[in-house]
C-alpha cells in the first residue's frame, strides 16, 4: 500500500469511529440528556436561573425572583424521593433529592418546607416542597442540581441549556 492510501484509510476509520462514539455524560448537547427534566416551578412562572464560577458545586443553579419565598417547588421528572433532610443553619439547609430514570437525580435545596417523604413516588410536577432560605442561604431562592451517576451536570430544563456563567430567564411549562 502507498502512504497516501494508508493515510486515507486511517482518516476514514477515524471519522467512522468519531461518528459512532456515544455522547459523553458531560456533553452540552441537549440530545445527550435522556430524561426530560422540567423546570421545578408552577406553570407560567418566570425565574432567573443564576450560575457563577464560585458556586458549590460549580454547575448548580440558583433560581431567583421577587416573591420567591413559599413558592411551590415541583419535581423535574417522575421518580422516587431518595433524601429529605434538614441540615439546620448549614449548607443546603432543608433539601430533597429525587432519583429519576437512567442514573439521573435532582437536588432541591434551601427549602422552607417539605411536601414529600423518603420512598414516595412522584410524578413530573408533583409539589415536593416550598422555596425558602434555610441553611447557608442569604435570601429566598432554590438551589438546584442535576446529577448523572453521582456527577453534577450542566443543567438542561425543558430541552433548554442554562447559560454558564451568568443568567438565564426561564418560564416554567411544568403542569401546563
Amino acid at each position: 500500500m502507498s502512504l497516501r492510501l494508508i493515510g486515507a484509510f486511517v482518516a476514514a476509520v477515524t471519522a467512522a469511529l468519531t461518528l459512532a462514539a456515544p455522547a459523553s455524560a458531560d456533553s452540552t448537547d441537549v440530545g445527550a440528556q435522556s430524561v426530560n427534566l422540567r423546570t421545578p416551578f408552577d406553570c407560567g412562572q418566570v425565574w432567573n436561573a443564576n450560575t457563577r464560577t464560585n458556586h458549590n458545586p460549580q454547575l448548580a443553579v440558583d433560581f431567583q425572583r421577587s416573591n420567591a419565598l413559599g413558592q411551590n417547588v415541583r419535581s423535574s421528572a417522575a421518580g422516587v424521593v431518595e433524601t429529605r433532610r434538614d441540615l439546620g443553619n448549614t449548607s443546603y439547609g432543608k433539601y430533597i433529592v429525587v432519583r429519576h430514570a437512567e442514573g439521573w437525580k435532582t437536588l432541591y435545596a434551601h427549602l422552607y418546607s417539605f411536601n414529600v417523604s423518603v420512598g414516595q413516588n412522584v410524578n413530573t410536577g408533583t409539589i415536593i416542597g416550598k422555596v425558602g432560605s434555610t441553611g447557608g442561604s442569604t435570601g429566598p431562592h432554590l438551589h438546584y442540581e442535576q446529577r448523572l451517576n453521582g456527577v453534577v451536570q450542566r443543567v438542561v430544563l425543558n430541552g433548554v441549556r442554562i447559560t454558564y456563567y451568568g443568567n438565564t430567564t426561564i418560564t416554567s411549562s411544568t403542569g401546563c
